[in-house]
């Protein structure tokens, strides 16, 4: 699925990955801001398949059913997707895959909010990932070495072209160690795994919503440009300062955040000159390099885009699915362009030439998606150039005494 979220998606980070228990079964339990992309957001960590809970309505028809199987989704059943007894059956059916697969020790992504929304926030999370992993470790009279994770995504913006994602796990949870708590009351212990999922969310989920809104927004951007790694689309280290002290910040901070804010708009730069985040000069090598396939590639998918997006966002009341059908039209329009680009390539040159203009065309295009978005970036970058060492002093100071509060 890279290629479909290369205009969508500029990059995505994975952290905490120490924290998932190898050759062991995982059971993930995560935010849901983004309904279907949060699902493919987890398929690019490398070297996992991760198998997905979604809602069980989209599963009754059977070539819907046959379809989300084959993308390695599950259903749940919830009240208001189907009637008891086919919710019943179905979940019966789900928690016997489950068990199958986590005897194989395959891992399982659950969204523990139960529902999508696309805001910065986390809502009081369902009871059902704890009570799915009793059952489990019930069934295997307890020798399944079944551990919950709770797992934290981050969108740099909703809607949007070339947004950042931040995937955290955290410390994992051993639902074997419980043994004795859940033969004594497993309710009691399926409440207190949904209180640690929730604790762990809202240290490790950026929360916007409530007091300083605008001044968290901004703390965002600036963790994102003091972990953006330049030369790839997916990194796998630790993510620099803290959500949970964005999350907490006072009032003190916020004014320092303002000032820090106005100074940089009175100046006409943005936080990413003051803190010198690079940019993606490969991107910006292989669009130039292949301007002469890429950059047509790009004007017909921008076209292509702009309306499509524009018709979802009119035709389409519910916010809560608009980015979800927006990287899905993007996967069949991308799949089109693609195949219309090969077949002209293919009639007109060599089957190597036309292998190789076919991909500069696609993935230079791309890369031209990434160039137009850093333009802005580089007029400011001559701003940032010409100002006075002193002004660039001043504000480096600001940004400085922010950075260290959140670290």
């Amino acid at each position: 699925m890279r290629l479909p979220l290369g205009g969508f998606v500029r990059k995505i980070h994975f952290d905490g990955l120490e924290n998932f228990p190898k050759d062991k079964p995982v059971l993930l339990a995560g935010n849901h801001p983004n309904s279907f992309l949060d699902g493919v957001i987890y398929q690019h960590m490398s070297g996992r398949k991760i198998y997905t809970l979604t809602r069980g309505d989209v599963f009754l028809k059977p070539f819907s059913n046959y379809l989300f199987r084959g993308m390695n989704l599950r259903p749940i059943f919830r009240a208001r997707d189907a009637n008891s007894e086919v919710a019943r059956k179905g979940n019966n059916q789900t928690m016997d895959e489950l068990y199958d697969l986590f005897k194989n020790n395959k891992t399982i992504l659950i969204f523990s909010e139960g529902s999508s929304y696309p805001e910065k926030s986390v809502r009081r999370l369902k009871k059902g990932t704890g009570h799915i992993a009793i059952d489990m470790i019930k069934r295997s009279d307890y020798q399944l070495d079944l551990h919950i994770v709770p797992t934290a995504v981050n969108y740099s913006s909703f809607g949007s072209l070339m947004q950042t994602i931040h995937v955290s796990f955290d410390k994992s949870i051993s639902v074997k160690d419980y043994k004795e708590a859940i033969k004594e009351d497993e309710k009691k212990v399926a409440e207190q795994f949904t209180n640690r999922i929730q604790e762990s969310l809202e240290k490790n989920v950026v929360i916007t919503k409530g007091d300083f809104t605008e001044e968290k927004e901004f703390l965002h951007e600036i963790i994102i440009n003091e972990n953006y790694r330049p030369f790839t689309f997916k990194s796998y280290d630790t993510w620099r300062l803290s959500i949970a002290k964005l999350n907490s910040i006072s009032e003190a901070t916020a004014s320092k955040v303002r000032q820090y804010m106005k100074s940089i708009s009175d100046f006409g730069v943005d936080d990413a000159h003051v803190g010198e985040r690079s940019f993606d000069a490969v991107s910006v090598f292989i669009a130039l390099f292949t301007f002469g396939v890429s950059l047509p590639t790009y004007l017909i998918w921008r076209v292509l885009w702009y309306f499509s997006m524009s018709l979802i966002d009119k035709k389409v009341k519910n916010i809560v699915f608009h980015d979800s059908l927006k990287v899905g039209l993007s996967m069949f329009l991308s799949l089109i362009l693609a195949i219309v680009i090969a077949i002209l390539f293919f009639n007109w040159v060599s089957p190597l030439w036309a292998t190789l203009l076919t991909l500069g065309s696609i993935y230079g295009g791309i890369c031209w998606f990434r160039l137009v978005e850093l333009m802005p970036y580089f007029w400011k970058q001559l701003t940032w150039f010409g100002m006075k060492k002193e002004d660039k002093n001043e504000l480096s100071q600001q940004r400085n005494r922010i950075v260290d509060i959140i670290s």
